[in-house]
C-alpha cells in the first residue's frame, strides 16, 4: 500500500486480522510492546485526568492501563471484534466506555485534557491524517495534552509510517500546539533503551 492510494486503511482489514488471531500484534506477549506500553504510560506528564481520549485502542491492553489515570475513558476503534476483547479485558473498570469509530469521518464532539494517537496514524491517507489532526485540536482543552506513539519505519499494510505522522503534527501548529518534545528521555532504562529507537513518541500541549 502506498501514499498514492486513494482510501485510509478500511475497518475490514482489522476485522479480518482479528479473525487469524485475538491477539495479532502480541500486545500480551511481547517484550517490544510490553516495553512500549509501559513507557507511554510513564510519559503521561500528569497523574490524573478528567477525561481522556484513545484513538486506536485494539483489544483494550493500554487501555487497562491508561484508565487507572483517568476520572473517564471514551476508548475507540475501528474493529468491533477488537473492542470485543477490550470490554472484556475492562469489564471492571467503569470510568472506560468503548465505542467503534472510523476516524476521522467519526470523531467525538467532548473536549479531553488528554488524548492518545497511538500506532494508528499510519493507517490514514495524508488527507485523513491532517483532518484527524485538526479534529484532535479543536477536542483537546486549553493546557490539555496529546502523547503521539507510532512504529518509526515502513511497513506493508501502512500507507504511511510513523515520521510522516508525527512530522504532519510538528508542520504549521504552533499556534495550536507547543511540542515538549520526547518524553523518554528523563526515564530511559535498560528494557526501555533496547527497543526506543524502533518507535517515536511526541508529547504536544494545547495552547
Amino acid at each position: 500500500m502506498t501514499a498514492s492510494d486513494p482510501k485510509s486503511v478500511p475497518s475490514s482489514f482489522f476485522d479480518e486480522t482479528y479473525r487469524g488471531s485475538s491477539d495479532p500484534w502480541g500486545y500480551t506477549s511481547s517484550f517490544y510492546e510490553i516495553s512500549k506500553f509501559r513507557a507511554t504510560i510513564r510519559a503521561l506528564p500528569k497523574v490524573q485526568f478528567k477525561n481522556a481520549f484513545e484513538i486506536g485502542c485494539a483489544i483494550g491492553v493500554i487501555t487497562q492501563k491508561l484508565a487507572e489515570k483517568c476520572d473517564r475513558l471514551l476508548s475507540v476503534d475501528y474493529s468491533e471484534l477488537g473492542l470485543e476483547e477490550a470490554r472484556k479485558r475492562c469489564a471492571n473498570l467503569p470510568q472506560v466506555r468503548f465505542e467503534q469509530m472510523q476516524i476521522p469521518q467519526q470523531f467525538p464532539t467532548e473536549k479531553f485534557d488528554l488524548i492518545l494517537f497511538s500506532e494508528v496514524g499510519y493507517y490514514l491517507t495524508t488527507e485523513d491524517l491532517l483532518e484527524t489532526k485538526q479534529k484532535i485540536i479543536d477536542s483537546l482543552l486549553p493546557g490539555g495534552y496529546l502523547l503521539m506513539v507510532h512504529y518509526r519505519l515502513p511497513v506493508e499494510s501502512f500507507i504511511l509510517n510513523g515520521e510522516i505522522v508525527h512530522d504532519s503534527f510538528l508542520h504549521e501548529s504552533a499556534q495550536f500546539l507547543k511540542h515538549l518534545g520526547d518524553p523518554r528521555k528523563g526515564f530511559l532504562m535498560l528494557d526501555l533503551a533496547r527497543h526506543h529507537k524502533r518507535y517515536r513518541m511526541d508529547l504536544f500541549q494545547r495552547l
